[in-house]
């Protein structure tokens, strides 16, 4: 999956926790904004760079 998207549903994620009406529907969104973030943090050593030695 696109780290680029996960990064968008985890902002929409956070943004609909922000206008969300009811307790329920805050921490339903805030839950999928915090696995969004466990997602991108599992993807982060695939993006590590090894350095190219001469």
């Amino acid at each position: 999956m696109d780290l680029n998207y996960l990064y968008l549903r985890r902002g929409v994620s956070l943004a609909r926790a922000g206008e969300a009406r009811c307790e329920a529907s805050r921490t339903a969104h805030l839950g999928l904004y915090e696995a969004y973030g466990q997602r991108i943090a599992a993807r982060r050593p695939l993006l590590s760079i090894k350095a190219v030695t001469a």
